[in-house]
């Protein structure tokens, strides 16, 4: 597959996050609205789970859109800044809310004439709308990836599964403690809802910890690459980097070569080595490759002169 293609893929694999990003924004909006004037713990929390996951939907589509850049140098600046912030945001997000628990949970503990926040079954239709957004979300990541094959779709559409799951518990939830005004089948869809905001900041968290710290550093993959690049010649190995950023990873070669190899030679040198190690794993979405001359080569040659003008002279 050429650099062209990749490139293409990654690109539109970037418009199909970016829409399942505007998708999840939307119900984001809607949760809010609804929570703000319904006062309901449920949809607040659903809200919570919907602001959590549009926050891993930008920095995916953050990811891979500078990964789609293959000729470019990965700006991890750039990332590192974007998944602070949205690392800030949602621990933000998640700590208000655990506030709010508390003193819900407090209020239905210690007050006698405790009441549930959600009382008109209506607002099922709000939670039911999320889940058919999300339902829309899975057809479009599911569609792209069978076509464009890429492994941050599928991780996507599998996700945004659980998230259809997770708004039909809601939906059940809203319509059973609405009926009922039993403050203890609140308590279970809302205590439900926060599990799955978790198990989304836990996401956000993980891939702060793989693209800014650089843990769980793939041993094997870089063992292969480097086998790999020994099959080229002039060319000597001076480090290999595979940082994982969600399911995909980045990787970074140094290599030292020949001081007087032009440049050229470097730009066929460094399409070649990009091959090479996309042939390793579909999984490497971009690579830079940096070059280094090669000091003691380069003081071989300038002894050898030397030693020529030295000949030359006696």
């Amino acid at each position: 597959m050429s650099l062209h293609e990749i490139s293409s893929r990654l690109k539109r694999g970037c418009e199909v996050i970016r829409i399942v990003l505007i998708v999840s924004f939307v119900g984001m909006v809607m949760e809010f609205v609804f929570a703000y004037f319904s006062k309901s713990m449920i949809l607040f929390t659903d809200f919570v789970h919907w602001a959590v996951d549009t926050a891993l939907e930008f920095m995916s589509m953050i990811a891979l859109y500078y990964a789609s850049k293959t000729l470019r140098r990965f700006s991890w600046g750039v990332l590192y800044m974007e998944t602070f912030l949205m690392l800030i945001t949602s621990i933000a997000i998640i700590s208000f809310y655990i506030i709010s628990f508390v003193d819900y949970v407090n209020n239905i503990i210690y007050s006698a004439n405790s009441k549930v926040t959600t009382q008109n079954p209506l607002l099922s239709l709000v939670t039911l709308s999320g889940g058919f957004l999300t339902l829309y979300a899975f057809a479009i990541l599911r569609k792209e990836y069978e076509k464009l094959r890429l492994e941050i779709l599928k991780s996507e559409y599998t996700h945004a599964l659980i998230d259809v799951v997770a708004a039909f518990i809601s939906t059940i939830g809203v319509v059973v403690t609405a009926l009922t005004r039993n403050p203890s089948t609140e308590l279970l869809t809302v205590i439900a809802g926060f599990f799955f905001a978790l198990h989304s900041i836990t996401n956000i968290v993980e891939d702060a910890a793989r693209s800014i710290i650089g843990v769980e550093e793939d041993k094997e993959l870089i063992y292969n690459i480097k086998l790999k690049l020994s099959e080229l010649e002039n060319v000597k190995v001076k480090n290999v980097d595979a940082r994982k950023i969600g399911s995909f990873y980045i990787v970074t070669v140094d290599l030292y070569v020949d001081p007087y190899t032009t440049l050229i030679e470097l730009n066929e040198m460094r399409m070649k080595i990009i091959r090479m190690c996309r042939s390793v794993s579909e999984m490497i979405y971009h690579v830079d490759v940096r070059f280094y001359p090669d000091v003691e080569k380069y003081r071989k040659i300038l002894k050898q002169k030397r030693k020529g003008i030295k000949g030359k002279s006696v």
